[in-house]
């Protein structure tokens, strides 16, 4: 018999309080968790005032976190300029380590002595804490430096705070917009464990993920294109992420700003696709993310940049406004003339029916399924007007009313109808034709009552019309 030998490995346990300042907080919680557990698993537990960063006792290769912060050093000028301190704060670490002394991770500001806190660790860092109401100082939020009004005073943090937050930071992503740059971390949700009702996530390896995004049409576009990327990097990965924390600044130090994205409903969204295994919703998110990658560059038409922007609130707010734009947008991108690769853009974003589906399920406003049929024919009728589909395509838009918008698609259907049977024959009969078209509107007539409410036919209208979209043909987008 082999004797059964029972394995104790040495855990290690490290306390990370919190301050409140978010960006701060989440760039140190990240930093604890790589430099002593690195590509082992870090279990994380959410204790209220702290958190609570453990794992199996590994010896860190100080050679790996150099490359580390080697690789992301030109990140931001600051933080290049500071490297030396960086390397100096986290030799000061290893000494702690390598003679067991006690270590603390409080990222308060320190006494006396200790390093600068920099500016891209958190805006907030550079004035000073926030208060309990921020909103009740707006320069807490946002602040404008001059030589003649310095407001608020440096952050200096000890050499502990300096090295885990500098590695959290090395994580982060940098989305970019003019001369406006924001650094952003995924922060995550903290489940309750039945059985021992503790708040944890495992932390397992590297956080994979690309950190670098631009976007020419603003800066909230280029964070949606990268908070979209990173979500879609970290599928695999199973990491429950809940929001985006984010510091940022433009021109030359000259407005700071910092806090939560606010993306929740995005990431929610994500979340609820990675759990369920949903590769319709994820491939909705996939096709915007593409959308926003292909028109990032400078020499977008300012059609497709308002589309990508319209798209970002889409994502983000899930909101009828921006559905109704988007549909407008991409009707207008399509009927150009111009046989460009733009239109390709456009075509490959909610390009099938299925997808159009998925886009109503995500709106959740409560309105009817689209009668494939009707929207098949609508689209047929359309594209035998090859010069003035547009035009028709208008009137439907700017329908005040279901009543009217029965009225336009029947009008449409049967002149659609009667060019193709005019094709087919000399002389078509007029009876047969009024009454196809008024076999489908009847079936959208039943549809009536339920789409009495302005929001509801607005959002159903946009629908169904990118629906139509769909079923189309346009040349000059291959």
């Amino acid at each position: 018999m082999i004797p059964k030998i029972k394995i104790h490995l040495k855990e290690s346990t490290y306390k990370v309080d919190k301050t409140g300042i978010p960006f701060y907080d989440a760039a140190r919680l990240i930093g604890v968790a790589h430099l002593f557990f690195g590509s082992a698993s870090a279990e994380i537990e959410d204790r209220g005032a702290y958190w609570e960063v453990k794992g199996i006792d590994v010896r860190r290769d100080e050679e790996q976190i150099e490359w580390i912060i080697e690789r992301e050093r030109n990140k931001s000028h600051n933080f290049n300029q500071k490297i030396r301190q960086i390397r100096e704060s986290l030799k000061e670490l290893y000494q702690k380590i390598n003679n067991n002394q006690n270590i603390s991770f409080d990222g308060l500001p320190t006494a006396r002595g200790g390093y600068a806190a920099l500016v891209e660790f958190d805006a907030a860092l550079s004035r000073g804490v926030r208060g309990v109401d921020p909103a009740g100082n707006y320069l807490l939020l946002v602040s404008v430096s001059t030589q003649r009004n310095p407001r608020g005073k440096k952050y200096n943090i000890k050499g502990e705070d300096l090295a885990t937050a500098s590695i959290g930071f090395c994580f982060s992503a940098v989305a970019r917009s003019g001369n406006c740059r924001a650094f952003i971390l995924p922060t995550f949700i903290f489940q309750s464990n039945k059985k021992h009702s503790k708040k944890r996530i495992v932390l397992s390896g590297f956080l994979n993920y690309n950190r670098d995004f631009f976007h020419n049409a603003g800066q909230h576009v280029s964070n949606v294109y990268a908070a979209i990327s990173i979500l879609l990097d970290l599928t695999s990965q199973r990491l429950p992420v809940t929001d985006f924390v984010y510091t940022s600044v433009c021109g030359q130090n000259v407005i700071l700003k910092s806090g939560y994205l606010g993306f929740e409903r995005l990431c929610s969204l994500w979340w609820k696709a990675v759990e369920e295994n949903d590769e319709e919703r994820l491939k909705i998110l996939t096709q915007i993310k593409l959308f926003l990658e292909n028109t990032a560059r400078q020499d977008t038409d300012t059609q497709n940049q308002e589309l990508a922007r319209q798209l970002a609130n889409f994502a983000v707010n899930l909101d009828v406004d921006s559905l109704c734009m988007i549909e407008r947008l991409k009707a207008r991108i399509l009927a150009s003339q111009e046989g460009k690769a733009v239109k390709r853009w456009a075509l490959n974003l909610f390009k099938s029916p299925k997808d159009i589906k998925e886009v109503k399920k995500m709106v959740d406003v409560g309105v009817p399924d689209i009668p494939d049929e009707v929207s098949q024919a609508l689209a047929k009728a359309l594209e035998l007007d090859r010069k003035g589909w547009m035009n028709q395509f208008t009137r439907l838009e700017n329908a005040t009313d279901f009543s009217q918008f029965l009225g336009y698609v029947e009008h449409i259907i049967s002149r659609g109808y009667y060019e193709e049977l005019r094709k087919k024959e000399e002389q078509p009969n007029i009876r047969n034709v009024m009454n196809r078209a008024k076999e489908l509107a009847k079936i959208l007539k039943e549809l009536e009552k339920t789409l009495a409410d302005e929001k509801k036919f607005r959002a159903w209208k946009s629908i169904f019309l990118m629906d139509v979209l769909s079923r189309m043909e346009f040349k000059g987008g291959e």
